[in-house]
Formats: C-alpha cells, structure tokens, sequence
C-alpha cells in the first residue's frame, strides 16, 4: 500500500511538471497568440472616436480567442463587454490602471496610439490563458480528499526540490504543506526553467501567490 503511494505521488509530480513545461506552455498560448495578433487588421482615422476604439477592441479580443486560442466560445457573450472587463481589470499605464488608461493611451497617436492597447491586450489574455491552464493542471492531477497522496507528494517535493525552497519550508511536517502543493511545484519549476519569465504583464508580475488568485475574464 504505501509502495503504491510513494509510486502514484512520484507519477503526479512528473505529470504535472511535463504538462507545465516552458517549451509546451509556450507553443499553447504565446505562439498562437502572437501569431493571431500579427495577423489582426482594423481601420480608423486619427484621432480615434470612442466608437471605433470600442468597435476594434472587441474585434481584436473576437480574433485573438477564435484565431490564436481556437476557443470562440469563450466570446459567446457581449464581446465589446468582454474587452472592457479585461482593460478594467487588468490594464496599466503612465495614466493609471483600467479602461480609462487605455481610452487615454489610444489618444496618444505619436506613442503607438490604440496599438499600445492592443498589444497589452493581447499580453493579458495570454497571462490569463496560461494561468488558467496551470490552475487546471493541479486541479486535474491532484484528489483534494486524498490526504495521505498529498502529504506523501510533499514528502518527496520536501527532499527532491529542497535546494529550491526555503529553511522555513523545509523545517515543515508534510502533512503542513498539503495545501502549498502548487507553490512548491511552481517555485521549482521557476528555478529549473523560464517559466517566470512567459508571464509578461510586469506591472502585475505573477508570483506563487497571484498564480492561484488570478482572475479570470
């Protein structure tokens, strides 16, 4: 039995680790969203009237789901509300955070204009998008209710990864970090790799922290 166990954490640690590897991260969201956003094309006068600006973002949200991340159902809803919600939430600039910022940026013709706008956008949805997929991974991968599993992963994470983490940690019982699971994973994984670095939105840098509370749209 405990055989088993030992085999069956040791099998979800390498799981979770290959399917949160940099190189697939990457071809999965920022490839194809980089690809979906060269591609995407508008048309506006200058200075941009507020309909336009409303009419090319929700576009270019539509496009980036549907062409970069094949998933139009996401936008079955309003899409125009969709891009503002993502702006409110998570855009920043020298004007400030939210919607309002980016109305202000895309009046600055000579600084890159609604195309500043566009390319945070499109930088958002990817952190949003990776995010998601990471949550998914461990909620996949590992039974909440299974706590001798859980404390049996964190027994070999505590050994296996322990020049990774810090005194505090590994001074801890298992049977403590069963919940930090996916802290000590990604704290790993960001050390070995450049995970850290796919998520791109520096004004909202990810940590192990934010990872897990990161919104969706």
């Amino acid at each position: 039995m405990e055989h088993d166990i030992k085999k069956s954490a040791r099998e979800t640690i390498e799981t979770i680790t290959a399917k949160l590897d940099y190189s697939l991260i990457k071809s999965q969201f920022d490839e194809p969203i980089d690809e979906a956003a060269r591609r995407f094309t508008y048309k506006t006068s200058c200075p941009v009237t507020h309909k336009t600006f409303h009419k090319v973002i929700a576009e270019f949200v539509t496009h980036i789901y549907d062409k970069g991340l094949n998933a139009r159902w996401i936008l079955s809803g309003e899409p125009l509300g969709q891009a503002i919600n993502l702006l409110e939430k998570h855009y920043s600039s020298t004007y400030g955070r939210g919607y309002t910022a980016a109305v202000l940026d895309t009046s600055e013709a000579y600084e890159g204009g609604i195309d500043v706008v566009l390319n945070q956008l499109a930088e958002i949805i990817k952190d949003i998008e990776r995010s998601k997929h990471i949550k998914a991974v461990f909620a996949v991968n590992i039974d909440p209710s299974d706590w001798h599993l859980k404390c049996e992963i964190v027994s070999i994470l505590l050994n296996q990864y322990k020049s990774f983490l810090p005194e505090h940690l590994l001074r801890c019982k298992p049977w403590e970090l069963v919940n930090e699971i996916p802290t000590i994973i990604y704290r790993y994984i960001c050390s070995e790799s450049a995970l850290q670095q796919v998520f791109s939105c520096s004004e909202k840098p990810l940590t192990a922290e934010s990872l897990f509370k990161w919104d969706s749209l």
